[in-house]
């Protein structure tokens, strides 16, 4: 019950933030992030209705086809975002620019939104709107849903072209992609690891040096060349981002020819690593 309460409570200021966002750094300078949220800075301007109002109308009807075509399962999710943000947006539409500078503002709000989607993705919650049309355009014509959404924010981003300039389409492009980049960074983690596989004749004595210098942990994998069909031995290991010089330097020390391979591991957790 009391996880439940948490995760509840991360919902609502997520929406919250993500409505702030919305008032302080986009809507002042005509920039538009996409979602219905973005259509409404962009009718806002034409016909002088409330954002609030907007977003109410669009995600009322959303939510409701969105119950029909997908399922009560998808009220769990999307209830909250879909009453909740035109609320918040209007409760916060008098919190004015937070800074006179729009690329400040573009990145702030960036950043911001990412975040406030970040913590509703984790919690398998989202704001309603697009994403949900996105879902039921994706059910019928069986095309991923980002690349749906992607194609819905576009098109509403390339409004701004004819209402505010392109200039303003320009910041929201910025906007969009700043926003999927944080969504990435905080649903994957912001601590990377590496998994760093080595290829080379003198893998024992790397294995050694990994294990008594590095105090590593390592793995050896069997493989085979996919030319010579020979046996090879290909060590595996998994070191934070700030171990990665002090390896490279122990296999070149020991042959200079290894073929090391580096890849980034987002995830770490089990027996001897601890979740990032």
């Amino acid at each position: 019950m009391k996880n439940k309460l948490i995760d509840l409570g991360v919902i609502v200021f997520a929406i919250f933030l993500f409505s702030f966002a919305l008032n302080a750094f986009f809507s002042p300078y005509h920039i538009v992030p996409g979602g219905v949220t973005g259509l409404a800075i962009v009718l806002e301007s034409v016909t002088h209705v409330k954002k609030s109002i907007i977003i109410g109308i669009f995600n009322v009807p959303i939510f409701l086809m969105g119950l029909y075509i997908l399922g009560k399962k998808f009220v769990i999710n999307t209830v909250l975002g879909a009453f909740l943000v035109p609320i918040f947006v209007e409760l916060t539409s008098g919190v004015g620019p937070f800074t006179k500078d729009i690329f400040l503002a573009t990145v702030l709000g960036g950043v911001m939104t990412g975040l406030a989607l970040g913590m509703l993705l984790s919690k398998q919650a989202s704001v309603g709107g697009t994403d949900t049309v996105a879902k039921m355009i994706s059910k019928f014509i069986h095309k991923p849903v980002g690349k749906v959404m992607m194609c819905i924010d576009l098109s509403i981003v390339c409004l701004t072209v004819y209402v505010f300039g392109i200039e303003k389409a320009l910041y929201g492009v910025v906007t969009v992609y700043i926003i999927g980049r944080v969504v990435d960074m905080y649903i994957k983690g912001f601590k990377d690891s590496k998994s760093v596989y080595v290829i080379s004749d003198n893998i024992e004595k790397i294995n050694e040096l990994i294990l008594t210098e590095m105090n590593g942990r390592t793995t050896k994998l069997e493989a085979r060349g996919g030319y010579t069909d020979d046996q090879k031995v290909i060590l595996m290991c998994v070191i934070t981002s700030k171990e990665i010089i002090k390896l490279k330097q122990i296999v070149k020390e020991v042959d200079n020819n290894a073929l090391v391979l580096v890849q980034d591991s987002y995830e770490v957790y089990g027996k001897g690593f601890s979740l990032t």
